[in-house]
């Protein structure tokens, strides 16, 4: 028993001595060398170290290299060449693994790195700045491995980088053409106002660059699944598909478009008297090439929501080009079509569409004008614009909209009782009847032109027992101010509602004007009025011409002896 202690003590001397002593006698240059030999035969790159390799062997096998370049070519026809620069690697050796022949390495720590991709003509893809990252387990035995850290990635161009926060598990081959996401959780920053975590599972090539991912994505707007696939050499560049149960567009905003909800109000200020135009976000549509498909049962854009929506999305070559946005909007279906281009300095949106047997009350209420009316219409609209800016493009509206209606009933006004109390002033009676609290409109018919900074009332045609309407009016897009003159003409049948609202033939023949003037937002409901004074002048006339007529008559009959 004691030459047994003896043998077994005798050997873990030998270990502590050679764990002292190996270091200086191992060919740091040999390890470099072999590493060098290995990535050129595997890839066709070079591994440049900048100093002297630094190795450790206890109380664990570390190798310490200073700055540290590796340049590979293209990976395939396809490919492009990656050049990936360290300030320092730190790598953890497995001692067990190495001395097993395992394909496992250890630990590697990379700090202050940059990864950038060059294309065929020299210029620079896209960049990836890695703050840090940390992979256990590292290995290219495509076997799984942690990693964790902190990227950032530009794409030449003068956008803001995206930052990405990263952890989860990969795999790679030994040929280190592709990277295998098992569940790595992301949170991006700088892509929209707000930050989106994201899940992601799937295969990212290499060489070439492209990915086909599974997320899982909680974001401003709602929990999204979908499907990424990513080409760096083909078009679209990215496409993706979304489903989500309830999706706020509004909240997605690109950064640097707006401040997000969460963002710290500043104190109150009175605004300049002639505020500069804020010039338009055009920045990433320039350099995106995507299409996108949603699916949601709820999608929320622009303070609407749209229910069972669809819409497919084509962005190329500075072209946004939203070609079917479909779904149930306020009871109707909704189905158009949004054209941005910004190819020039002056955006051009075109926008095309209609939204059919939409209930007006629950749209109006919407547009925070509830209980203004009711009852179901038809629209359609043809509008193009261009501009700098959002001013730009408000006042440069040109189109038309056009609008029929059915079973609809104005809430806000009742047109039988401005007509009554008019004629009966006339008639110098009053009311004694309590008049229809609404309007019941028959048929309906109206169509707005956008023109000049105008919103233009070019046609309205409505129909209401015993009183039927036409107009005409234009309303300033800048200031919302409007002004509006309606002709009514009246029939026999407002006589049912009070004896004082007789209609004679007087009346019958006589246009009676309605003047109508504002601002679209407010709230008293009392902008419109009969003109009195003219109908009063049209009867002194019909009188006059009848008066005229009669004694023509009579001085012809005697002219002829009869």
């Amino acid at each position: 028993m004691v030459f047994v202690l003896m043998v077994v003590g005798g050997l873990i001397a030998l270990v502590v001595l050679a764990l002292v002593f190996l270091p200086m006698m191992i060919d740091e240059q040999a390890i470099l060398s072999l590493a060098q030999q290995q990535i050129r035969e595997a890839t066709g790159g070079e591994l440049v170290v900048e100093g002297d390799l630094d190795l450790a062997l206890f109380p664990q096998v570390i190798v310490n290299l200073g700055p540290t370049t590796i340049d590979l070519p293209p990976q395939g026809a396809d490919g492009s060449r990656l050049l990936a620069k360290a300030t320092e690697v730190n790598i953890g050796l497995s001692l067990i693994g190495a001395l097993s022949g395992a394909d496992e390495v250890g630990d590697v720590r990379l700090a202050g790195t940059e990864v950038t991709l060059f294309g065929e003509d020299g210029s620079v893809e896209s960049q990836v700045t890695v703050s840090e990252l940390t992979a256990k387990g590292l290995n290219m035995a495509d076997q799984p491995m942690t990693i964790q850290g902190a990227i950032a990635l530009s794409s030449g161009t003068d956008a803001d980088p995206l930052s990405l926060a990263f952890s989860g598990r990969v795999r790679v081959p030994p040929s280190l053409d592709r990277v295998t996401l098992e569940g790595l959780d992301t949170q991006i920053t700088g892509a929209l106002t707000e930050p989106v975590s994201a899940s992601l599972s799937g295969v990212a090539n290499l060489a070439p660059l492209n990915a086909d991912l599974d997320l899982s994505v909680q974001s401003p707007g709602g929990a999204i699944d979908g499907d990424l696939l990513y080409t760096a050499k083909g078009s679209p560049q990215i496409d993706l598909d979304f489903r989500s149960d309830s999706l706020n567009l509004d909240r997605l905003q690109p950064a640097g478009s707006g401040t997000s909800e969460t963002d710290t109000v500043p104190v109150a200020q009175d605004p300049p008297t002639n505020p500069p135009p804020m010039p338009l976000p055009v920045g990433p549509l320039k350099d995106l090439d995507l299409q996108l498909k949603i699916t949601a049962g709820e999608l929320i854009t622009s303070g609407q929501t749209i229910t069972n929506a669809q819409l497919f999305v084509r962005v190329v070559d500075g072209v946004s080009d939203l070609e079917y946005l479909r779904g149930v909007l306020h009871e109707g279906q909704l189905d158009t079509r949004l054209t941005i281009d910004v190819t020039e300095p002056e955006a051009e949106i075109v926008l095309k569409g209609g939204l059919k047997g939409v209930e007006l009350n629950r749209l109006l209420t919407s547009l925070d004008k509830p209980n203004t009316a009711a009852g179901y219409v038809d629209m359609d609209w043809s509008i193009n614009t261009e501009g700098e800016s959002a001013q730009d493009l408000q006042l440069a509206l040109d189109g038309v909209l056009n609008m029929g209606g059915r079973n609809v009933e104005i809430t806000s006004a009742s047109a039988q009782d401005l007509m009554c109390r008019a004629i009966a002033e006339i008639n110098r009676e009053a009311l004694t009847q309590p008049m229809p609290p609404t309007t019941e409109v028959a048929e309906m018919t109206l169509q707005v032109q956008f023109d000049d900074g105008q919103a233009k009332l070019a046609q309205l045609d409505l129909a209401t027992p015993g009183v039927a309407i036409q107009g005409k009016g234009a309303a300033s897009l800048s200031t919302l101010d409007f002004a509006a003159t309606l002709e009514a003409s009246v029939s026999e049948e407002l006589e049912q509602l009070d004896p004082a609202c007789r209609v004679d033939e007087r009346y019958t023949a006589l246009r009676l004007p309605v003047n109508c003037a504002g601002n679209l937002t407010d709230e008293t409901g009392n902008l419109c009025r009969v003109d009195i004074e003219d109908i009063a002048l049209q009867l002194l006339e019909n009188e006059a011409r009848s008066e005229l007529e009669e004694k023509a008559g009579s001085a012809l009959r005697k002219l002829f002896g009869r």
